[in-house]
């Protein structure tokens, strides 16, 4: 593991730095190692993959059916190894009046929620787009895709920047082109499915744990997703917990009977 830290530098970034990348493009291995490594995911003698769930806490926008909305609070739990991820948000619409939108994708299934685990609310046509998201919100999930993978995934250099594009392990049809910087931390992730592209961009890395849980785990303190002109996300994250929080989305009985999203 590096041993040393690169917080602030241009744009406010920070993270574990690894070796910039060669002019030329470097091996898949070594640049899925230098993704990981800058982001602080990598533990241990053997230096493994340290992140199997993480949250997140944040405010900012979301547009949804023609709609956009201000999110007074939003709760990201990310489960990595299910997948799944649960959005809580609290968002305020053109009238001013707030409304808890609890949205939660799970293995093969995608649902809806009053509270956190209750009340669920099959929605098989929004699969898709929930588990693309699962997968894109967080670097940290973006690494785990490119590991996953491995030797579909093809690394080239363009301007100083090193280029991974790989087919979306577990999202059909779809291709991801992620663009690192010299400090090998994620800049933005292009997702193609078809002819519909949605790009992701990160900025201002950092440690975002509560100053007395620490973890050396770096986290983007804004995350944006636009499709064409369309602002889809517009985060600004305030606290994260990424000492593997305890987090489970267990599809419940209605929803299993409804059946999954048609692939």
């Amino acid at each position: 593991m590096t041993a040393s830290y690169a917080q602030g530098g241009r744009g406010g970034q920070g993270g574990r730095g690894g070796q910039a990348p060669a002019s030329g493009a470097q091996d898949s291995k070594t640049v899925f190692y230098n993704m990981a490594n800058s982001l602080g995911m990598l533990r241990g003698l053997q230096e493994e993959d340290s992140i199997t769930t993480l949250e997140f806490w944040a405010t900012g926008t979301m547009t949804s059916g023609g709609q956009t909305y201000k999110l007074t609070t939003v709760r990201g739990s990310f489960s990595y190894a299910v997948p799944g991820l649960r959005l809580d948000m609290t968002r305020a619409g053109a009238d001013g009046k707030s409304q808890r939108v609890i949205e939660v994708v799970g293995g093969k299934y995608a649902w809806n929620e009053t509270e956190p685990g209750l009340n669920a609310t099959p929605v098989p046509a929004t699969y898709h787009d929930r588990i693309l998201r699962m997968w894109t919100v967080s670097p940290q999930g973006v690494v785990k895709q490119a590991r996953a993978a491995g030797p579909n995934a093809t690394v080239t250099a363009q301007g100083g920047n090193t280029i991974v594009t790989f087919p979306a392990p577990g999202v059909p049809e779809t291709t991801m082109t992620v663009t690192l910087n010299p400090k090998n931390l994620i800049e933005k992730v292009e997702s193609r499915t078809g002819t519909t592209s949605i790009e992701t961009t990160y900025a201002n890395f950092g440690e975002l744990n509560d100053p007395d849980y620490r973890a050396d785990v770096f986290f983007p303190r804004r995350i944006t997703q636009r499709q064409g002109p369309v602002r889809l996300l517009d985060l600004t994250v305030t606290r994260t917990n990424t000492y593997n929080p305890y987090v489970i989305m267990p599809p419940p009985e209605n929803v299993e009977k409804a059946g999954p999203a048609a692939k």
